[in-house]
């Protein structure tokens, strides 16, 4: 053994040393222990083992020790002396484990023996041995019989240890031994060695190999031997050849002679080529060319080198360019494998050209310039080896040297004729056209001596007159001095211009430059005559230097610019002014003194001598206590010389008396004749605390919001003291102090804690001033403390006076009420009852003039602000106060702090109004107002601005006109009349009735016309409003923002937009004056068909787009026919009718109307100055019609019950399908103008009655849907509409592309966003997104997306606010053709790598996708859906029917009470649907819906777990009770239909009667034939025996749950609480009603739909029943539980047909059946 092995054995060896010293037995001689063990391990070296100690009994004896036995090899010796016993050689435990020694001690004649057992501890000193180092065998590849199996039994090694080191392990690695988790291929019993296969092996390539290496590895626990083992495979013919290239491509030329070679294909077999056959491969052509003139094929290959060759002589390259032959490859085995060969023709030039047309006309424009192609002259060549030269013929006619062809670039040969010099249709030579001819060849410029390969054509072209040449001035500059007191109307200069357009007659108009004229004081008319129509003023501007315009009529229009440069000069029209001081100040009771030296100023110019020397003096015209107090004196050479009033006091003055002192000053100039004018110098008396202080009360109103914070200021304890600069001199103290108040003695500031309750409280303090020596003065203070709610802080109107703060709150001279307590009591009587009307707070607007803000709260009062508004005037004589604004408020309001809003804010006035954590009080003395600090900041509803984090809890404006709110654990939703659109249930339409136009120019208020008003436009730089109109007047205002006749002088911002006979005509100013924008279409948009308009601002521009540029009824789009197979003609739109633009005045950037938008008519006439110069009535007429859709900024505006109106309510009668006895069902909504109306199904809605939910798709990784239309969507518009549900963040939902893919407009999802992307030719691509909203929530969103020409749409669920997006861009290409066959994807768009691995671009996956329609019409999803009228699904995958999704709730565990919800794909913890936490939180308990009040129209709710259940009142229906019955939905007919129904009803009276009577005798003569008939009758199972007599039932008419869609809940009302009718019928056999309810049905197949639309209700619904079961007839009454079936008259006597008396209805109604019928 190793020295180190051995070492760490010497210690327990040594430890074994011991001396015996206890003896055992009697003995003469005895050991200590008749036993000894000691363990040696083995290979140990000469070593003490131990000492034998034993004991004599008789004395003096030497004791002596020896061996007796076992120790004959000699392995041992033992000390005779000492006893030690000691090991001589090395121990081999696989030799002997164990010794055993016999020992002696002698003494003497005495001896003793013991016994000592050696034992032999094991080592592992030898490693195991495999006796081979390889192991070999041989086995069939792919042999899968009797797996697992024995592959090698004896692969075993050997371990000369005997002891634990002798049990060996093995173990196998090697090929097909994986680390991965996969199953291996070979397996080693771990005992025996025995290798055992556990799949069946592969020989060839590219995954297997002929052989496998392996080693198996035994081992003892320490050491381990290895052997290879080597696997061979003997070969299968499992292998067909294959090509390494699936396509082999060659060419050829056309010429080629027969036999000759075309390329050579190779294949490869992966099978073991030694092995018979199996890799033998021969060749063949599978599919070959066949010549069709002789049938002979044109190609043959080498069966066995593979070449392949022509078999004829001499291919054809213009009549077939490509040849796609089909190579089979089949080894000795009969596999076989196939590939393509592609062989191309190559071109040789043997075709002559030819011009495409023989002669070409053309039309160009004189704009272009020579480097723009005027035409491409195509040539058709069938060669492609063509080298194409182009010329224009010499001598060829007129003008042929201006002219030169060169080849256009591109696929398609032709030359590109381009003009030599600058084309003029000014010029009269170019005017008359020119004429010439050209040729072209296809063997280049060297072939025009080849007659045969020359061709010619004709070109004629005629110039058109572009409107290219500026208007000239004769003119241009003209230079003026006028006095500025030129008087206005002065004509002050002529500018004559002309147009060299249009042989000089085009129609020149002038304008003044806005930015050249910003104080509008100059005009010129139609002749170019410039005109003063403002007063000049030099001190103002000395110059002026107006651009007069001369626009020409062409489009666009082109202008030039003349000056009119005017230096103004001086007229003495200015008196002196008070240069300084202006105020004074002098202390009370002093004596007379000098107060000031007065200067003078004067603005007009003293070189004219319009100036000093300046006089002054007190106006004789003051009032006495100014003479009795002040006197003034002129000193004339006081600053040098221009003269100085000196003020001085007479006698001392008294500030209790008055505070301060006007002083008039009549102020004169040196001009000729004088100017003079009364000045006012303000001399403030300084006070002195002279007088005492007397008791006093004090009023204060505070309105808190009742949450922690600092404390709520209250103002100034007051006591009546004429002195009012002495604070500093009064302390305060408590009388009797109130808890939650608190008081500052120093100052005698008060405060109240913020949580004080609401009450009225009565404090008393006592004042001490100790200049005047007196103490405890009484000051009483009763606070009056409103907490307010959150209804009342969201409602607030702020209301701005003409007025300081405490003039507003202190009440008046003769102490009656102040101006605050007058308006709120206006403000309740014209609000009414209807709510509560109170200050919210009131506060200071900082400017030049003193100005009073007030916030009035009033909850429960619609359109508050408008009727405040409308009663401006009004209020201002009631308050005897100038009302300045009402609801408006400038944006970014200055203010001295900053402070953090916490309550949410609101949108007023177009800015964001919040409440901050101040507040603000207004102390007026004896009385004050508290109330929350109100803040302005930014603009609201911009497309740039932020919106703020909106409250998570029901506000009253969170659902719109009567929605009910519902606060669920996901936020708040709202519960909708009929009606109303939207999250929050906005009326979207409202209908005007006219009546009120002003014709005759009246100016006074319009007391009888339609209007309504509604929230103003945002004072945005960049504004985008749209409208949707359907007019039946041609005259009308339609919109209107802007001045009075009552608003403040300088206000000129406004905008109108009218109708004018039919056409609309946009009136806009911004503050850089007004522009005028009109649209003269050919077609009138009062036609009583909705119309869309569109007013965009931006960057200085103004664009007006009416329908979108689309053409007439925009709204209802060309249907294409099923049986179309070819894109529809595009009908590009002429963009100058439908498209206009202008440039807006400089710096002209933002609308501050700062009031409402008036709708449909103006309240009060148009401004004067406003109508002047505009061809604008004072007062347009009011609009009749309907106007919906109004998006400002992207969000609808609500027209609903909040809008103040007259002669105006919500809805459009018009257009409303019921009304026109159209039933869309619960799922449809009413679409098209009044001639064509249709229904059209909700999202996830279809058939013809919208009764029956869509069948979504799942899509899983790497699955996309091709689909193929049967029709050819429109190129200039295209639309698509679809519902998703996904938690990814990208993915391509639809993509429409032209061929090839170089067009296309695709929706998909990019960051969670969704977008629209539209790429048309070599444009930019243009991207559209919803990048406020993600909508990768797992929720189901419908989207429409929609392009007119390169505009594009995009909106998602209700399209309101940041669910919609627009991109207006009306220039570059417009069409789109789609490629209808394979142009359609979903999900995704599919392509191959390089190894034929499908792939998924931009892959849709764990997602689902509903309801696709294109253009309107339904596309269908498989595999549910394969094909629809309109397409089919030609190609899927990865796609599965439904929105499945695996459950999240698996392994989750939620802390209790709650438990893990489904959400799809994800998971919440929560107690379930209908069921909340309770307040202890330690259990679920169930939610009382009913408290929300979800029941609408005055259903009554009874809760239910979990849910609620609507009971409806009579008239109407659905989950909500929101849906009025067919039956009770009121119609307006017109006259005439009323009248024809009126008579028909008459005359089924009296046919009803008569068939009674023929009735009665019918009986009669049955009653006397009965007897016969008896003998006759028979039974009823399946004999013809009428009348048939059976046991009655009951047919019970019950309300029937539509279907659900899509895992949403339909609408559903509770069968125990509903109503239900019985109707008694006699019962029907089981062959009868067969033929009764299924024999005579006669039901009309409802047309071809455009997408889910139908028109009527010619609708059925098929019953669910069991086998057997029998759907009811179209009359039966069960079909009447369903709105909108019905049938025709032909089947109301088909129950009646087959056995007489089978039901007991009105006698004679088979008959009455019969007659009806015929």
């Amino acid at each position: 053994m190793a020295v180190n092995v051995l070492v760490p054995l010497l210690i327990p060896l040594g430890e074994q040393l011991t001396n015996v010293t206890k003896l055992v037995g009697s003995d003469p001689v005895e050991f200590e222990q008749p036993e000894y063990e000691v363990t040696v391990p083995e290979n140990t070296r000469a070593d003490h083992l131990l000492r034998l100690s034993a004991r004599v009994r008789a004395q003096g004896e030497t004791l002596q020790y020896r061996i007796n036995e076992g120790n004959e090899e000699g392995l041992f010796h033992l000390d005779p002396s000492s006893g030690s016993l000691s090991l001589l050689r090395p121990l081999d435990y696989e030799i002997q484990q164990q010794y055993e020694l016999v020992v002696e001690a002698l003494a003497g004649e005495a001896r003793g023996e013991a016994r000592v057992v050696v034992n032999v501890d094991d080592q592992n000193d030898h490693a195991p041995v495999f006796l081979r180092a390889l192991h070999e065998t041989q086995i069939t590849e792919e042999d899968n019989r009797h797996l697992p199996k024995v592959i090698l039994k004896q692969v075993t090694a050997v371990d000369r240890d005997a002891g634990r080191f002798g049990r060996l392990a093995y173990t196998i690695s090697g090929d097909g031994m994986f680390t991965n988790g996969s199953r291996p291929c070979f397996s080693v019993d771990a005992a025996s060695g025995t290798v055992l296969l556990l799949r069946p092996l592969d020989r060839d390539p590219p995954h297997g190999r002929p052989q496998w290496r392996l080693r198996v590895t035994a081992t003892d626990g320490e050491l381990e031997a290895h052997t290879d083992i080597r696997v061979n495979l003997k070969d299968a013919n499992d292998n067909a050849p294959f090509f390494p290239s699936r396509t082999t491509t060659a060419t050829v030329s056309e010429d080629t002679p027969l036999g000759s070679s075309v390329t050579r294909v190779v294949a490869t077999d992966h099978d073991d080529p030694q092995e018979g056959d199996n890799a033998k491969v021969t060749f063949s052509l599978e599919k070959n060319a066949i010549d069709e003139s002789s049938g002979r094929p044109i190609f043959a290959i080498d069966s066995e080198l593979g070449v392949i060759t022509t078999a004829l002589c001499c291919l054809d390259r213009e009549k077939t360019q490509r040849y796609v032959i089909q190579v089979v490859a089949t080894d000795g085995g009969g596999l076989k494998g196939t590939g393509t060969v592609v062989v191309d023709v190559d071109d040789v030039n043997d075709v002559p050209p030819r011009f495409s047309r023989p002669e070409w006309t053309l039309d160009v424009s004189e704009s272009l310039d020579p480097d723009n192609v005027l035409a491409t002259l195509t040539v058709v060549d069938q060669d492609v080896t063509n080298d194409f030269a182009y010329r224009v013929v010499p001598g060829s006619g007129r003008g042929w040297q201006m002219f030169h062809v060169e080849g256009a670039p591109g696929a398609l040969p032709g030359g590109n004729l381009r003009s030599v010099e600058l084309l003029d249709y000014e010029d009269a030579d170019h005017r008359e056209g020119f004429h010439f001819r050209v040729q072209v060849t296809d063997l280049g410029e060297e072939g025009w001596g080849r007659k045969e390969h020359v061709a010619e054509t004709k070109v004629r072209l005629s110039l058109v007159d572009e409107n290219d040449n500026d208007p000239v001035f004769s003119e241009d500059a003209i230079y003026l001095t006028l006095p500025e007191d030129t008087p206005r109307g002065s004509l002050l200069a002529s500018f004559i211009a002309l147009d060299p357009d249009n042989g000089g007659e085009s129609r020149v108009r002038y304008q003044v430059a806005p930015d050249s004229d910003p104080g509008h004081q100059f005009a010129v008319d139609e002749t170019g005559t410039v005109r003063l129509v403002g007063n000049l003023d030099r001190e103002t501007a000395d110059t002026h230097n107006a651009l007069v315009w001369a626009v020409d009529d062409g489009s666009p229009p082109r202008t030039a610019t003349a000056t009119l440069a005017i230096n103004v000069t001086d007229v003495n029209d200015n008196p002196p002014f008070l240069s300084e001081p202006r105020e004074v100040q002098v202390m009370e009771n002093s004596q007379a003194q000098l107060v000031a030296r007065v200067k003078l100023g004067d603005p007009d110019d003293w070189r004219q001598g319009h100036g000093p020397p300046f006089t002054i003096s007190l106006d004789p015209r003051a009032p006495p206590h100014v003479t009795d107090s002040i006197r003034v004196t002129l000193d004339r050479r006081g600053d040098d010389g221009r003269g100085v009033g000196v003020v001085w006091t007479r006698a001392a003055l008294d500030r209790e008396e008055r505070p301060a002192l006007l002083v008039p000053l009549v102020v004169g100039d040196a001009g000729w004749p004088s100017l003079t004018a009364t000045v006012t110098l303000t001399l403030h008396v300084a006070d002195v605390n002279d007088n005492p202080m007397a008791p006093a009360a004090k009023t204060v109103t505070v309105h808190t919001m009742q949450r922690q914070g600092a404390a709520v200021p209250l103002g100034r304890v007051y006591v009546q003291d004429p002195d009012d600069w002495d604070a500093a001199s009064k302390t305060y103290a408590w009388r009797a102090p109130q808890a939650g108040f608190f008081l500052d003695t120093s100052s005698g500031h008060l405060s109240m804690a913020p949580s004080t309750p609401d009450g009225r409280y009565h404090l008393s303090f006592v004042v001490s001033d100790s200049s005047q020596g007196q103490d405890d003065v009484e000051a009483n203070v009763t606070v009056q403390v409103k907490s307010l709610q959150p209804s009342e802080i969201t409602h607030t109107t702020p209301l701005t006076l003409a007025a300081d703060t405490d003039a507003v709150v202190r009440p008046d001279a003769k102490g009656g009420p102040s101006v605050l307590s007058r308006l709120v009591g206006a403000a309740r009587t014209w609000a009414g009852g209807g709510g509560v009307v109170q200050v919210l707070s009131v506060q200071p607007v900082e400017g030049r003039n003193p100005a009073t803000r007030i916030w009035l709260s009033a909850a429960g009062i619609a359109n508050f602000d408008y009727i405040l508004l409308y009663h401006k005037n009004e209020l201002s004589s009631t308050l005897g106060v100038n009302v300045q604004d009402v609801g408006v408020v400038p944006c970014h309001e200055p203010s001295a702090i900053t402070p953090v809003t916490v309550a949410e804010e609101r949108c007023v006035g177009g800015c964001w109004v919040g409440l901050a954590d101040d507040f603000s009080v207004v102390d007026a003395n004896s009385s004050a107002v508290v109330g929350p600090l109100v803040v302005v900041q930014g603009p609201c509803g911009c497309t740039s601005s932020t919106t703020p984090i909106r409250a998570s809890m029901c506000t009253p404006d969170t659902c719109l006109n009567g929605g009910r709110c519902l606060s669920t654990s996901s936020g708040t939703r709202c519960i909708c009349p009929h009606g109303t659109l939207g999250s929050q249930c906005k009326v979207l339409s409202r209908h005007f009735q006219g009546t009120g136009g002003r014709h005759d120019g009246s100016t006074g208020p319009a007391q009888d016309g339609a209007w309504a008003w509604v929230p103003p436009i945002p004072p945005c730089a960049e504004v985008h409003l749209s409208l949707e109109v359907l007019s039946t007047v041609r005259a009308a205002a339609l919109l209107y923002s802007g001045p009075d006749q009552d608003t403040e002088p300088g206000s000129r911002d406004l905008l109108l937009l009218e109708l004018r006979e039919g056409q609309p005509v946009l009136l806009l100013d911004l503050g850089g004056g007004p522009i005028t924008l009109t649209l003269n279409s050919s077609s009138s948009l009062a036609d009583n068909t909705w119309h869309r308009i569109d007013l965009i601002w931006k960057h200085e521009m103004v664009e007006m787009i009416v329908d979108l540029c689309v053409g007439d009824s925009w709204d209802e789009l060309p249907m294409p026919s099923l049986t179309q197979n070819h894109t529809l003609t595009p009908l590009l739109p002429d963009g100058h009718t439908c498209h206009g633009t202008t440039r807006l005045p400089h710096n002209a950037r933002v609308l501050n109307t700062r009031g409402v938008l008036q709708v449909g008519g103006l309240v009060h006439p148009l401004p004067p100055l406003m109508a002047e110069g505009n061809s604008v009535l004072p007062h347009p007429p009011h609009f009749q019609g309907c106007i919906r859709n109004l998006r400002v900024n992207g969000k609808l505006v609500d027209l609903g019950d909040r809008v103040l109106s007259k002669a105006s309510s919500p809805g459009c009668p018009a257009t409303e399908c019921r009304a026109n006895l159209l039933q869309c069902g619960v799922h449809g909504r009413c679409q098209g103008s009044p001639s064509s109306l249709q229904c059209e199904c909700h999202p996830g809605w279809s058939g013809p009655g919208c009764d029956l939910p869509t069948i979504p798709a799942t899509f899983f990784p790497n699955s996309y849907v091709k689909v193929a239309l049967s029709f050819s969507p429109l190129a200039y518009t295209t639309s698509i509409s679809l519902r998703f549900r996904t938690l990814k963040s990208r993915g391509e939902l639809v993509v429409l592309s032209s061929q090839h893919g170089r067009d296309s407009w695709s929706v998909q999802l990019v960051g969670g966003h969704l977008c629209a992307v539209l790429h048309l030719q070599s444009k930019t691509t243009t991207t559209l997104c919803l990048s406020r909203v993600s909508l990768a929530d797992g929720h189901w969103h419908s989207l429409t997306a929609t392009r007119y020409g390169s505009s594009t749409f995009l909106e998602v669920d209700d399209g309101d606010g940041d669910l919609y997006n627009a991109s207006l861009v009306l220039k570059g290409e417009h069409l789109l053709d789609v490629d209808k066959q394979e142009g359609i994807r979903v999900g995704g768009s599919p392509y191959y790598q390089e190894k034929g691995v499908l792939k998924i671009h931009n892959d849709y996956f764990d997602g689902c996708i509903d309801d696709l329609r294109i253009s309107g019409l339904s596309a269908p999803l498989p595999p549910a859906v394969n094909s629809t009228p309109w397409g089919q699904a030609s190609v899927f995958k990865g796609v599965e029917q439904g929105c499945i999704a695996p459950s999240a709730c698996t392994n989750v565990s939620c802390r209790p009470p709650l438990s893990c919800i489904d959400t799809w794909r994800s998971y919440q913890c929560g107690c379930g649907e209908g069921r909340v936490l309770s307040r202890s939180r330690v259990t679920c308990e169930d939610e009382d819906e009913c408290a929300w009040q979800p029941c609408l129209s005055g259903g009554s709710c009874f809760n239910t777990q979990p849910g609620y259940v609507c009971s409806c009142p009579a008239g109407f229906s659905g989950q909500h009770c929101q849906l009025p019955e067919v039956g009770q939905t009121s119609l307006k007919l017109p006259m005439g239909v009323l009248v024809t129904i009126v008579v028909w009803c008459i005359f089924l009276i009296l046919l009803v009667c008569a068939f009674l009577l023929h009735q009665h005798h019918r009986r009669a003569a049955l009653r006397r034939g009965m007897a016969d008939a008896k003998d006759n009758a028979m039974d009823c199972k399946g004999h013809v025996a009428p009348p048939c007599s059976h046991t009655p039932n009951l047919l019970e008419m019950q309300l029937l749950k539509p279907p659900r869609a899509n895992g949403q809940p339909a609408w559903t009302r509770n069968p125990n609480i509903a109503d239900v009718d019985v109707l008694q019928v006699d019962a029907v056999t089981p062959e009868s009603s067969g033929e009764e309810l299924d024999g005579d049905r006669r039901q009309v197949s409802p047309p071809p739909s455009r997408g889910s639309s139908y028109q009527g209700m010619s609708s059925r619904r098929t019953s669910k029943g069991g086998p057997g079961s029998t759907p009811p007839a179209g009359d039966d009454l069960r079909n009447y539980a369903y709105e909108g079936d019905g049938s025709s008259p032909g089947s109301l006597s088909s129950c009646l047909e087959n056995c007489s008396g089978s039901a007991k209805f009105l006698g004679g109604f088979r008959e009455v059946a019969h007659m009806v019928e015929s």
